[in-house]
């Protein structure tokens, strides 16, 4: 009898036969020389979950064999940095006889591989042996119709430990998603070290309190309880390799010239205004830097920091929410304007961009930041992650950029999961996962070419511990993975809100605190105390009159 094969993301050409294949009846992997880092963690990954130990073993082994290849054949492209979906095709072919694996690229034989473990036993994800590792007959041609899919996690308003990135790494590998994108820096603390700075360490990383329940609830006072942590070089080099590994890029980013209240605590000379402690709270505060060399040389700093540790091509420059008000009154701010010729004070931003960009681009990196990045005209080869509203994505298309497309209503999963007065506190919003299913990121009318893809954003001001964001992400972000992978057609043909009662039981065999279907469980429940739900009205930001 032929097994259900429920995967999620679908792949875009699937067909099933009779029988299934036991992998501990195989003799080895074998691989090419440049795959056998992605033999030995699939080696390791089928030990973990299912007792099996297969060994590595060179291209020409022969017998019975878990194959995984290079086919030279294909076209990947020249550079899979460069985001090319030919660079991630595979193609999967399970049979009597063995399992083989094959793409241009080992980013394509990496998703197989994702595949694979998907076709196992829900419980052989599990972290000790507790399933057979037996998998369908099966034979998958796929390839993602966008080329970044990604998760935004952040770090900043709640610092999340360093072995809960590891974990959202692996998580995002499993939906064959591309990219992780680190918010290393906001009000509410600075979240890496940067040796030549110790007081970014000392001040920056931590505040003294945080506000209970939601931040314009008046109702609540602070905790008292210091909050803080933050990532040593050491830190993020491990992150940068573990995600290496799986042919996940990491885009750190250092959200500047605004939400700089932790850096001024430390350094308050390099701001506009008065010094103030790191935020215990959340929202848009008016402290930005200084248009000065010492203010400019501190954020180059910096970036160059992170853009030495993540080797892959984009450094995230934040830009959003920036507050013009002390530059509107910074003698320094006017004379620079006067100095060049800029007749609107958010030229000041854009000032603190084209430095950002040209010191990147240096380095050999690509900027994105932000849609505000083109208030005032952001550098043509800047990406932006379109975030207030898809008119955005047009506009920044028609000016000549890149987009990651990421609007609020539709990929902030801080918003509220139903209207269920049992939800945990969130920001406002609704979006659910019907809501999520339903979408098209590529708006009608816009070249698909110059859409990058799509990232859901796990902002963390109501998000406090690792248990919150896997609630707040799951199976929210496992909707997305599909929609930024598999075409319309497809998805169109099998539903995936039919697939997702399969896949919460890997989820739940990965020990991930998914929301169930039908609403929180009753230890998931916000209750009537910090974690009270809070209903704030959401206003869809107003489309801008040159936005279109």
């Amino acid at each position: 009898m032929q097994r259900r094969i429920s995967l999620i993301p679908q792949p875009q050409q699937l067909t099933a036969a009779d029988g299934d294949l036991d992998l501990s009846t195989l003799d080895a992997i074998a691989a090419d020389p440049e795959l056998h880092p992605l033999a030995w963690l699939l080696s390791d990954l089928l030990n973990r979950g299912t007792g099996l130990r297969l060994t590595v073993a060179g291209p020409d082994a022969g017998g019975r064999v878990l194959r995984l290849r290079l086919d030279t054949a294909a076209d990947g492209g020249d550079r899979p940095d460069d985001l090319t979906t030919a660079a991630e095709a595979y193609r999967l072919d399970v049979t009597g006889a063995g399992v083989d694996l094959a793409a241009a690229h080992p980013a394509g034989v990496s998703r197989g591989i994702a595949t694979l473990r998907q076709l196992l036993p829900a419980d052989a994800l599990r972290e000790a042996p507790a399933a057979a590792p037996v998998v369908p007959h099966v034979s998958i041609t796929d390839e993602p119709r966008l080329r970044w899919r990604g998760v935004m996690l952040d770090v900043a308003r709640h610092f999340q430990p360093k072995d809960f990135v590891l974990k959202m790494i692996d998580r995002a590998w499993l939906h064959r998603l591309n990219v992780v994108h680190l918010h290393l820096t906001d009000d509410q603390g600075w979240r890496f070290e940067i040796p030549s700075r110790p007081r970014i360490a000392e001040v920056a990383t931590w505040r003294a309190e945080t506000k209970i329940g939601h931040a314009v609830d008046e109702s609540h006072g602070y905790d008292g309880t210091p909050h803080g942590g933050h990532f040593s070089v050491s830190d993020l080099r491990e992150i940068a390799s573990y995600a290496r590994e799986r042919h996940i890029m990491i885009v750190p980013e250092v959200n500047l010239p605004g939400h700089a209240r932790a850096v001024l605590a430390a350094y308050p000379e390099l701001g506009a205004g008065e010094a103030k402690p790191v935020s215990p709270t959340f929202g848009v505060f008016e402290e930005v830097l200084e248009p000065t060399p010492e203010a400019l040389d501190f954020a180059l700093e910096a970036y160059t920091a992170v853009a030495e540790v993540f080797e892959g091509p984009f450094v995230h420059i934040g830009g959003d929410e920036v507050p013009t008000t002390q530059w509107e009154s910074s003698p320094v701010a006017r004379e620079l304007m006067e100095r060049e010729g800029m007749e609107d004070v958010r030229g000041v931003q854009a000032w603190f961009t084209k430095a950002f960009c040209d010191r990147l681009a240096a380095m050999g990196k690509r900027v994105i930041g932000w849609d505000e990045i083109l208030d005032g005209g952001a550098p043509a080869e800047a990406a932006v992650s379109v975030w207030r509203n898809e008119a955005y994505v047009k506009k920044a298309i028609a000016a000549g950029h890149e987009v990651v497309s990421c609007p609020e209503p539709f990929v902030y999963y801080d918003h509220y999961e139903s209207a269920d007065p049992d939800e945990p506190l969130r920001i406002h919003g609704l979006t659910t996962v019907e809501k999520v299913a339903g979408w098209d990121p590529v708006p009608p009318g816009v070249d698909e070419s110059k859409v990058l893809g799509v990232q859901c954003q796990l902002w963390s001001e109501y998000l406090p511990s690792p248990k919150d964001v896997e609630y707040a992400a799951f199976p929210r972000l496992s909707v997305l993975a599909e929609v930024a992978w598999t075409d319309p057609a497809v998805r169109e043909a099998n539903p995936v809100l039919e697939r997702l009662d399969d896949h919460l039981e890997r989820l739940h065999a990965m020990g991930i605190w998914y929301r169930p279907l039908e609403g929180p469980a009753p230890w998931q429940r916000g209750g009537t105390g910090r974690r009270a739900r809070y209903d704030r009205a959401f206003t869809e930001h107003a489309v801008a009159e040159h936005a279109e």
